[in-house]
């Protein structure tokens, strides 16, 4: 009789230690796993294990040095150490529900992603060898966005592989911010100012890891990042193996992102846009933006005065559509 293959669910955490500290315990009571891999990818706060579940199949390693989020790098180094002959991917926001079955989701197909809204995109449930053949995420892109859609269309056109959906029901997730999701400071100004910051951001990212997939494509054979263990249970990158673009790309994908970003925070055209001195739309730093004063302003004033006709079109449709029920059919 053939072993029962086993079940790892890997989960990356930076700097969201109370979602980690929700979703946890909740995996813990989840039985189809052998083993639940947290890795802490250089949270300012260090996670404990004495914080986690008292779960012995729960295990905890540390990347230390890194001073951003990188999903594709982090999770090909979690997914690599795991032991597990199947992988189940779920973000520190996520959860299986009893809905998640693996061994009838398993028995109907190779491999099973997430769907709708609200962090379920990028879960996946598949083989270890299916992850390893098309060489896990490709790790030239940075940021948020476009990761988990560049790794399905690699299985799928790679190696010409069905995917299928689980069912929304089957994993739990809290729900956030994009403004949180992209790990940018809170603007101060209001529920507003904050979505159209947390939008622009990830707008930006996605734009440019689109781009990074087209100027690199990744497959097997392409370098991945190398990790020494300094200590038990802590890790580091070595710094000369990540990949990283070429110069000329690196400078047209970081123009792009700047114009992405500020054309949608504050509703300027691509066109005019590009005549401001590159100090009023800065580039990013560390994938942070600088919102100055100056733009707060804008956001207030202009950027409010420019959503006026649309909202007079909005509401002009709205009492046409209303006009139209209330005549009925002719």
């Amino acid at each position: 009789m053939s072993e029962q293959p086993r079940l790892s669910v890997v989960t990356v955490c930076m700097n969201r230690r109370e979602h980690l500290l929700t979703t946890a315990p909740r995996v813990a009571a989840w039985p189809h796993h052998h083993e639940h891999l947290i890795v802490d990818w250089s949270s300012r706060e260090p996670l404990r294990r004495e914080d986690l579940p008292d779960d012995p199949r729960l295990r905890l390693l540390r990347v230390e040095g890194e001073s951003r989020w990188n999903l594709c790098r982090a999770y090909n180094f979690a997914l690599g150490q795991a032991s597990g002959t199947w992988l189940l991917k779920l973000d520190a926001d996520c959860w299986p529900t009893r809905e998640l079955e693996p061994s009838a989701l398993l028995a109907a197909g190779p491999v099973w992603v997430g769907s709708g809204g609200e962090g379920r995109y990028g879960q996946f449930l598949m083989e270890r060898s299916t992850f390893a053949s098309v060489g896990g995420f490709n790790e030239y892109l940075r940021g948020w966005g476009f990761d988990d859609k560049d790794l399905r269309a690699r299985l799928e056109v790679q190696q010409g592989l069905r995917l299928s959906t689980i069912p929304t029901e089957a994993i739990g997730v809290i729900e956030h911010s994009n403004e949180e999701r992209m790990g940018q400071p809170r603007a101060g100004e209001g529920e507003a100012l904050r979505r159209s910051l947390g939008l622009a951001t990830m707008r930006s990212s996605r734009l440019g890891n689109r781009l990074l997939a087209a100027h690199h494509p990744w497959g097997p054979r392409t370098p991945a990042s190398v990790y020494e263990q300094t200590a038990s249970g802590l890790w580091r990158v070595v710094s000369a193996s990540v990949p990283r673009p070429t110069a000329e790309t690196a400078d047209e994908i970081d123009h792009a992102r700047r114009m992405a970003f500020w054309s949608c925070f504050l509703a300027i055209p691509d066109v005019f846009l590009a005549e401001l001195p590159p100090k009023l739309a800065p580039p990013s730093r560390q994938g942070r933006w600088a919102v100055r004063w100056w733009h707060r302003l804008w956001w207030h004033s202009g950027r409010r005065l420019l959503e006026l006709p649309v909202l007079v079109l909005g509401l002009g449709r709205g009492r046409l559509e209303r006009m139209k029920r209330a005549l009925g059919p002719r």
